[in-house]
């Protein structure tokens, strides 16, 4: 499955589900097939299905989104500075705003 098509998280999740009863039973060479078989279909890393399955194989939700790095007004200042070096990249604005004259 892993050379068709990702698997989504949703599904992995799902599928971690199922199998977690079967990898917890099994000795030590049970695990290590049942990590290969996952591996194969998930496309995940192995320590990260061994994380996950040693935990909660539910999806958590974010404790918090990320903030705005910058306020609207530095927004509004970027946006007019850009617009009078007539909509130029990144690379050369930066070069333009720290050029030290001599």
């Amino acid at each position: 499955m892993a050379t068709e098509e990702k698997m989504t998280l949703d599904e992995v999740y799902k599928y971690l589900r199922l199998l977690k009863p079967r990898y917890q039973q099994a000795d030590r060479a049970g695990k290590s097939t049942w990590l290969d078989e996952m591996e194969a279909v998930t496309g995940r890393h192995r320590k990260s299905l061994i994380r996950r399955l040693q935990g909660s194989v539910q999806r958590q939700a974010r404790s918090h989104e990320r903030e705005r790095t910058y306020k609207a007004d530095v927004d509004v200042a970027l946006r007019r500075i850009w617009e009078s070096y007539d909509y130029i990249c990144a690379e050369r604005l930066w070069r333009f705003t720290h050029e030290h004259p001599e």
